[in-house]
């Protein structure tokens, strides 16, 4: 297949008021000129989203990603307006607070497999059917499916399953092109509620990536229909170091994380 022509196409982009989502949104809108569903749960910053950016352009899509009867009542939007759309990109996702396996409530990793992982299954099938052929699907999944450390086995198994769901069905659908894409840390307000002082960020920030570039990257990656998509040097070490050494890197990552001596990787 020919590289997706982004412009003037539908796209609905889930987590759509912060970091990754609002970027790629901004860039969809701005460069390629789509249509763009933003989904997100804050009617408030739907709305200031679409203010900057066009009623015409932006359109809110309130509701929660881990709810499947929204979904439902989404897709039935598009099927009574004969609206089609031609791209879903998943970036809602959540990051649990940094605890080992068993100081990590049931609850905690029921919740971050149903936005991180269930969010992205009932968007693909109950979005897909009614997709233009041609189209793209693009789920955000992490670098900590690449390889994983201590603290983050909610958050980590979670991604996991994406990655291998996105992988999967990108080898079954040929009439849409499926992208898994694995960022490393990217800066943005993930960590707020972790509790990082400015120290912190500013040393969390050092090793991040921008997010309005790791937006240009996914879009153009996605474009060429990339089937993965590792970005961020962080990312890129993580995954050559396991291939190498799976039984060491984990190890090594856990280690310097408690030296940072930063509170939140206290309890791993």
């Amino acid at each position: 297949m020919k590289r997706i022509d982004y412009c003037g196409k539908v796209a609905i982009v889930t987590g759509v008021t912060s970091g990754l989502g609002r970027e790629i949104a901004c860039e969809l809108i701005k460069k390629y000129g789509c249509v763009v569903y933003g989904v997100a749960r804050s009617v408030k910053k739907l709305e200031a989203m679409r203010k900057e950016l066009g009623p015409d352009k932006f359109m809110c899509c309130c509701m929660d990603v881990s709810d499947r009867k929204s979904w439902e009542k989404l897709r039935i939007y598009f099927e009574n307006t004969d609206t089609s759309p031609h791209i879903l990109i998943n970036c809602a996702g959540i990051l649990p607070k940094f605890a080992s396996a068993e100081g990590t409530d049931i609850e905690a990793f029921e919740s971050v497999m149903e936005i991180n992982y269930l969010s992205c299954v009932y968007g693909c099938k109950i979005i897909m059917p009614i997709m233009k052929a041609g189209g793209a699907v693009v789920n955000v999944s992490s670098a900590s499916a690449l390889c994983t450390f201590a603290g983050i086995g909610a958050y980590s198994a979670s991604k996991a399953a994406l990655e291998r769901f996105t992988e999967s069905l990108s080898v079954e659908r040929r009439d849409i092109s499926v992208s898994c894409v694995m960022p490393g840390f990217i800066k943005t307000n993930i960590m707020a509620s972790h509790g990082v002082n400015e120290k912190e960020k500013s040393l969390i920030d050092r090793f991040s990536s921008d997010p309005y570039k790791v937006a240009k990257k996914v879009i153009k990656r996605a474009g060429k229909r990339k089937r993965r998509i590792v970005i961020g040097a962080d990312a890129h070490l993580m995954s050559g170091m396991f291939r190498l050494f799976p039984t060491l890197t984990p190890k090594i990552i856990s280690w310097f994380l408690r030296k940072t001596k930063m509170e939140m990787f206290n309890k791993i």
